[in-house]
């Protein structure tokens, strides 16, 4: 996972973490009651099938069902990171929560996440064929780091877009940030090919599964794009929610509608590049986490206005995709 001078803090918000109770669990495992149990209680390893977790920076989720996993991932703007977030239900195993780099929760569940995540890294190989030509200069050239958060797809991600509240009207950049990471991909002179798919069904009457806080809300496994209130420093944020196997089922985006953003093929007035940020966004839909800011590369946490460059994948961008497809 990637490290920062932030671990500390991580750390101490986890042991903050509160969780909001809706209705107890099922009998014959111990089960977290109350309107706010700390995560001194879910270490006990109780059981809880419903409600809402609660972070001490005001985010909150929905708890996902057992046997399932949600993550959420925020781009921010300038240099705030407001840190990923998993929360994975093993059921009788308890919830384990990672805000950011920490985990915290069930001793149970986290050793299992624990145990899963050093089997997805050991499984992370390039596939395919690597070909190389001449490098660019591109400063995301310089960096082969990627991120996986352990969600994957092994269908095509299908999704729809609302276009209430838009800021911009144009859906063909949300889409363009899709098609960056499927295909042949040529990045700072090496060649992947992704077996990543997605297919755009159309515009969709239902809002995508992001609160305003900055959380998740509740899967009803439909994908949807859409546009909303967010804090404010956030431009954007993605839901995933997979099996605790890794297995993705569905990813919901919401961008902002707090900021200005540009959806042509140039980028004025220091508006946010939709398009680079889509590139962003998708890319944590497709399965790939945060690299470190000073990367450079699309997945790096947070953006500057007008960041064109982040259209276009990195070095690392390109080899975490062949990773996962």
């Amino acid at each position: 996972m990637r490290t920062s001078s932030k671990a500390a803090a991580a750390f101490a918000l986890g042991l903050a973490l509160t969780a909001v109770v809706a209705a107890p669990g099922i009998a014959g495992a111990p089960s977290c009651r109350g309107d706010s149990i700390s995560v001194h209680d879910l270490a006990s390893g109780c059981r809880v099938d419903s409600g809402v977790v609660a972070l001490e920076d005001g985010r909150t989720f929905a708890v996902p069902a057992a046997g399932f996993t949600l993550t959420a991932a925020p781009v921010a703007e300038g240099d705030t990171d407001p840190g990923d977030v998993v929360i994975a239900n093993r059921g009788a195993a308890g919830i384990a929560v990672q805000v950011d780099e920490v985990w915290a929760g069930s001793p149970t569940a986290v050793r299992q996440e624990h145990a899963a995540q050093q089997r997805r890294t050991l499984g992370a190989t390039i596939r395919g064929t690597v070909s190389h030509s001449v490098a660019t200069t591109s400063a995301s050239c310089g960096s082969k780091a990627y991120v996986l958060t352990g969600a994957h797809w092994e269908s095509t991600v299908r999704w729809r877009y609302n276009p209430t509240g838009a800021r911009v009207s144009n859906v063909a950049a949300i889409q363009r940030g899709a098609e960056a990471w499927t295909g042949t991909i040529t990045a700072c002179g090496e060649t992947v090919q992704s077996t990543a798919a997605q297919e755009y069904l159309g515009t969709a009457t239902q809002q995508a599964a992001v609160t305003a806080d900055g959380g998740c809300g509740t899967s009803n496994r439909t994908s949807v794009v859409g546009w909303g209130k967010l804090p404010s420093k956030t431009l954007a944020l993605t839901c995933i929610w997979s099996f605790t196997g890794g297995v993705a089922f569905e990813t919901d985006q919401r961008y902002s509608t707090s900021h200005r953003w540009a959806s042509t093929s140039t980028c004025s007035d220091n508006r946010f590049d939709l398009r680079g940020i889509a590139t962003h966004e998708w890319g944590h839909s497709y399965g790939l986490g945060h690299t470190a800011q000073k990367s450079a590369l699309v997945m790096k946490p947070s953006s500057t206005g007008c960041d064109t460059a982040q259209r276009t994948l990195g070095l690392g961008d390109a080899r975490g995709i062949a990773a996962l497809y």
